[in-house]
């Protein structure tokens, strides 16, 4: 990949930064975000330098038009995302994530974009989603239930995404991501949770009775398997990307993470009652299709991130 001009929406977020890093060599990137997280501040200065930053609401179409207008390549990511934004603004969510998405697919229509690959959610197959693939169905929980409001949204966006494609051929993969984690992940999430608490307390906090399981896929098999879909340019498919292989109970996750300190407490906490219950990815397409093989176990990419959270653990709060 190389001469190409790209935007990433969400750029300065956790994967919106690997990204970066991984393309602005040989491209000309722009990163487009409201400025809400910054994991961009942790990648080189080279990094920085050389890519350009435009701070804009997704929601805005002028702000989108502004940086769509003449882009080789768009990944979006802007969205709401992390289990208490979400249930605390069900509204603010929905209109980020489905609003925000059309706007980027309707400033695309009639341009010369090439391809733009859309970041769903494993969430959308619901609280019990054991060896899902792409065509299961999808389940959403009770409309009461605020933290439903992501999955209905990405779901949803995936839904108009499918249907520029069919309607004005915008050019469309969708990647569905299984609980990505890694250094740089400043969000909210089990691992870092698990991990800030770690060092901080020295002690590891469990949601439920910790029988809740998850895949975990380490940050650069994700980017590995974006790079597979550029280059396949599988055009309107939509793909399941995680790591099988690393899964496991929280838990399980909890004495694993413990592990990286001595004399560490394990302590089970009230659930939540709309919690995820199974997430396993099928990844069988992504394998066929492009030769996805996730490589990194989950003991050497929990010791990688715990490595950097220790590093940088004051600074993210």
């Amino acid at each position: 990949m190389k001469d190409k001009k790209i935007l990433i929406t969400g750029g300065t977020g956790f994967i919106g930064s690997w990204l970066a890093e991984m393309l602005y060599k040989k491209n000309k990137v722009t990163l487009f975000d409201n400025g809400r997280r910054n994991a961009l501040q942790y990648v080189s200065a080279d990094v920085r330098n050389n890519v350009d930053l435009v701070t804009g609401d997704i929601r805005s179409m002028n702000n989108v038009e502004r940086v769509t207008k003449d882009q080789d390549i768009i990944f979006h990511l802007a969205a709401i995302a992390g289990a208490s934004s979400y249930e605390k603004d069900p509204l603010l969510t929905l209109h980020v994530n489905l609003f925000g998405t059309e706007n980027i697919l309707k400033s695309v229509v009639n341009t010369s974009l090439q391809h733009m690959i859309i970041f769903s959610s494993s969430e959308v197959y619901g609280a019990h989603a054991h060896g899902v693939s792409e065509h299961d169905s999808t389940t959403i929980g009770p409309v009461y239930e605020g933290r439903w409001s992501y999955a209905i949204s990405k779901l949803a966006s995936d839904h108009v995404a499918f249907a520029y494609y069919k309607k004005h051929n915008v050019p469309i993969t969708i990647v569905r991501p299984f609980n990505v984690y890694g250094p740089r992940q400043i969000g909210e999430g089990a691992i870092v949770n698990m991990m800030k608490t770690l060092i901080v307390e020295n002690t590891v906090y469990v949601s439920g009775d910790g029988s809740q399981k998850r895949a975990w896929c380490y940050i650069t098999d994700f980017l590995d398997a974006i790079n597979r879909v550029l280059r396949k340019k599988a055009i309107g498919e939509c793909f399941n990307i995680g790591n099988p292989s690393a899964y496991c109970s929280m838990s399980d996750m909890a004495a694993l993470i413990s592990g990286f300190s001595d004399n560490t407490s394990v302590t089970f906490m009230k659930g939540n009652t709309t919690e995820i219950q199974d997430r396993l990815p099928d990844i069988s397409k992504a394998e066929k299709e492009f030769g996805f093989r996730p490589r990194v176990t989950l003991s050497t990419g929990l010791a990688k991130t715990f490595a950097w959270y220790k590093q940088h653990v004051k600074d993210i709060g």
